[in-house]
């Protein structure tokens, strides 16, 4: 009896392990972070779950959700999302939360193949804790003789590696708002078109194939039996196919003789104020500004159909608040670094609060004129100081400016960074960021700018007597 004991206990110890390497190794990818990302939330605190591909991380802006409705939402998404995928991440989301009102995109209706792929398992369910309900999942998605391989969550061949690499969906914000993460994952690119989609005012209907239909009719199943409100939506994009829309017009039938509200974004873009030269990322994705406007006209409609209550204030809420605090810090580095001029940069490091800022001046900066403009703006006279000088302001204060002699000088701690001004070797201001020099320029000013709220370098900056920024 103890050698089968000790067999059993060596296979559960082998998932295990297999299982956590998996997890590790897949934990850069979008789906992986949004579930991660789920099971770190309070319990009991999202009131709308968003389900779906990118379409869904990149369109449905949360931040906005919150600080303008106050509705606590989360993306559990991940590309190409399939139904199936959906089905069972509502399943896992019931374990955690109880939310009003589950949203579901059907962009999924569009993968017609019973499997999807090596690169969609691993992004869309190898996250996922090990239970039934994974098993299941992993069972639904792919063929049944590689059943275990996947359940172990250790795919990653060389060329299941490079297919990851190529359909992983690069947008440069990664899980922005790390503990606080709820699944949006904006991008700043902008393709620009010469016109919105072409929309057919009476699309053929076409039919999806039978196992989207199965699953659709297990998501009304599971709503009904749990009490909670379902919703299917379209995110809209620029690809749209006349393909595409007949299987939405299937869709939306099938909506109405479920009793589903069906919000497709498609047909609305004029309504929600969509421009084509400016709201798309490329052909699949809204990038941030069509985010943005999406998500405006998709709060209203959540809030006239269903009865959501604004968590604004409520301490359970909290980390959304600290969510969307992050996204206005990175918003507001976007900003800085479109800045060309000093007088505008200046500024703009004037309305933020949460920035340390240290300045480097070198031997030949009191011949810059533009150097009293520190002064007007920052509240330092630099003719007061010595050559080759630094100060430090924290929140716009300052708190401390160099002395003449001593090589160690000025230090602070964050979370993620040790930051230091020293004299160098050659009597120069170095500003040391983890051990790295920050100020490489010779130019008379040196600006470099920490954010606190997102513990990282905002930007770096220096200019000379022509007041043009160089970085």
């Amino acid at each position: 009896m103890g050698k089968y004991i000790r067999a059993a206990a060596g296979i559960m110890m082998a998932l295990l392990v297999f299982g956590r390497l998996g997890h590790v190794l897949a934990a850069n990818y979008d789906g992986n972070q949004s579930m991660d990302g789920f099971y770190r939330l309070e319990r009991d605190t999202v009131d709308v779950m968003f389900y779906g591909s990118s379409h869904v991380y990149a369109g449905v802006n949360v931040v906005d959700l919150w600080d303008d409705y106050g509705i606590a939402g989360y993306n559990l998404a991940g590309t190409m999302q399939t139904l199936w995928n959906t089905y069972y991440n509502m399943e896992e989301t019931l374990k955690y939360q109880s939310p009003k009102v589950m949203v579901v995109d059907l962009y999924g209706l569009l993968i017609e193949d019973e499997y999807y792929g090596s690169s969609n398992v691993i992004k869309n369910v190898s996250s996922m804790r090990f239970s039934l309900n994974k098993i299941k999942n992993v069972w639904s998605s792919v063929p049944h003789e590689e059943f275990l391989t996947y359940l172990a969550s250790y795919p990653l061949t060389h060329d299941s590696n490079t297919e990851l690499k190529r359909g992983n969906y690069d947008e440069k914000v990664n899980n922005l708002g790390g503990e606080w993460y709820k699944g949006y994952r904006p991008t700043y690119a902008v393709t620009e078109y010469g016109a919105l989609p072409q929309i057919d005012a009476n699309p053929e209907k076409a039919v999806p194939s039978e196992k989207n239909r199965e699953y659709l009719d297990r998501m009304v199943a599971f709503a009904k039996e749990h009490q909670i409100q379902l919703m299917f939506m379209v995110v809209p994009y620029a690809g749209l196919q006349k393909q595409d829309q007949s299987l939405y017009r299937w869709a939306e039938e099938y909506a109405g003789e479920n009793g589903v509200p069906f919000l497709n974004g498609n047909l609305y873009l004029k309504e929600m104020g969509f421009h084509p030269a400016t709201d798309y990322a490329e052909a699949s994705h809204l990038n941030y500004s069509g985010s943005c406007k999406y998500t405006a006209y998709l709060g209203e409609w959540l809030t006239q159909n269903y009865e959501l209550t604004d968590r604004r204030g409520g301490q359970a809420w909290d980390s959304w608040q600290k969510y969307s605090d992050c996204y206005a810090a990175y918003r507001a580095n976007l900003e800085l670094k479109g800045s060309k001029d000093v007088e505008s940069y200046l500024r703009k490091l004037e309305e933020r609060e949460d920035y340390l800022i240290i300045i480097s001046l070198d031997n030949q900066y009191k011949e810059n004129e533009l150097v009293g403009m520190l002064e007007e703006f920052m509240g330092i006279d630099p003719y007061e100081l010595d050559n080759s000088a630094s100060v430090v302001l924290d929140n716009g204060t300052i708190r401390y400016q160099t002395p003449a002699q001593p090589k160690y000088l000025w230090y602070t701690e964050t979370d993620l960074s040790d930051i230091a001004v020293v004299r160098g070797e050659e009597g120069s201001m170095e500003v040391l960021v983890n051990n790295q020099v920050q100020n490489h320029s010779f130019s008379d000013v040196t600006i470099m700018v920490y954010d606190k709220t997102l513990d990282t370098i905002a930007d770096v900056v220096s200019y000379n007597a022509d007041g043009v920024l160089t970085r």
